[in-house]
């Protein structure tokens, strides 16, 4: 993915958050997850993806603290 389609992305998935509002933010971001995880070849290629995103929320409910 170019840069250039990166910022498409990540801004398309900035304003949709916007519209489906807070309260329906993470049901919009689950049925994404597994709209895009059914798009992988193969399971072994996605899960280091989860365990990278489930650590990086680990360590930012620690900076809460």
């Amino acid at each position: 993915m170019t840069e250039a389609d990166l910022d498409r992305s990540y801004s398309a998935l900035c304003e949709a958050l916007n519209r489906v509002g807070e309260d329906k933010a993470p049901l919009f971001l689950s049925m994404l997850c597994l709209s895009l995880i059914s798009r992988w070849p193969q399971a072994d290629d996605l899960m280091p993806l989860m365990e990278h995103a489930e650590r990086r929320c680990a360590d930012e409910a620690g900076h809460e603290r």
